[in-house]
């Protein structure tokens, strides 16, 4: 029996969140609103687009249309790893205590994990003519439902930590669709960011609680990996990104491939993952998991201006 490391009472409040404050898709957004060239389907500032000439370059229309594809894109990515964090909720849940309320309140994190995949294939269902399937994502996300199974009942503290750092960039993402600041945002696109910002605080509560009343349990060689994984992880994500994008075909009437990656690399892309990963950096290296050599390696590239 794997051991639960969040509070009975803190579990109950999230189980209480979930059943008063569930957003079904399709109730919570308009699937009627039709796809069109004259709004922006990502946030400006999220897109691969945003602080290069590239931007500056595009008639309204082809970003529109480019922020599509990228939303789709995206959007799909996000499927995938919903689908990999719940078959890991679901090993997880066969090891547990189901009298602990962490037990019910995992399967309330599944139900809604669904809902937000069901959601974003409801997208990619109305918008038939961005192609999503084979786009380099299926092999990564191959290995990852192998391994986090495998992962979250062998080594629980460390799903619920890459899950806190996947969750909470997204989180970002989420809350910038739901401010939509431009006014540009397609309504479908705003309505599902505050649709699944609702609930992913809730998971993001849960991990954050986990991992920090798992750490002082550990030992010290469960400490050592655990910050070997997450120093190398923020690496990964600030060199490559979040998810990244491969270049599509769909893009050469707008975007060549070297303009692509190098919109990739741009300054402002490392600026906007460097935002989304500070808060949770600083959270782990004042819990103690990341070490400080790897805070000031960060510190001296400039990646995580904020870290303590």
């Amino acid at each position: 029996m794997i051991r639960v490391h969040v509070d009975p009472a803190f579990s109950e409040k999230l189980n209480r969140a979930s059943v008063t404050r569930r957003c079904y898709p399709w109730d919570a957004i308009d699937w009627s609103v039709p796809i069109d060239d004259a709004h922006l389907y990502m946030p400006e500032e999220f897109s691969f687009l945003a602080g290069t000439v590239l931007w500056e370059r595009l008639a309204p229309p082809a970003r529109s249309f480019v922020t599509r594809w990228e939303a789709t894109q995206t959007l799909r990515n996000v499927g995938v790893g919903e689908h990999i964090l719940n078959q890991a909720l679901l090993a997880l849940v066969r090891h547990t205590n189901p009298y602990d309320p962490a037990w019910r309140y995992m399967l309330h994190e599944v139900a809604e994990e669904c809902q937000h995949m069901a959601m974003f294939n409801a997208w990619i269902r109305i918008n038939p003519d961005i192609r999503t399937k084979g786009l380099a994502d299926d092999r990564w996300g191959l290995v990852a439902s192998v391994l986090t199974p495998v992962i979250a009942t062998r080594f629980p503290v460390l799903l619920w930590l890459l899950t806190l750092l996947l969750e909470v960039a997204g989180d970002d993402l989420g809350r910038a669709q739901a401010r939509n600041e431009s006014g540009l945002l397609h309504p479908i696109i705003e309505q599902m960011g505050r649709a699944h910002l609702t609930e992913e605080a809730r998971h993001i509560a849960f991990a954050r609680h986990w991992v920090e009343q798992a750490l002082p349990r550990l030992t010290r060689l469960d400490r050592r990996l655990l910050a070997e994984v997450a120093e190398r992880l923020v690496d990964g994500i600030l060199w490559l990104g979040l998810l990244p994008l491969p270049y599509s075909r769909q893009l050469e009437r707008f975007v060549a491939h070297d303009e692509f990656h190098a919109a990739l690399r741009s300054s402002h892309r490392r600026a906007m993952l460097r935002r989304q990963l500070a808060p949770t950096v600083e959270s782990l290296a004042e819990l103690g998991v990341v070490r400080p050599a790897a805070l000031r390696r960060w510190r001296k590239a400039g990646l995580v201006a904020r870290a303590a």
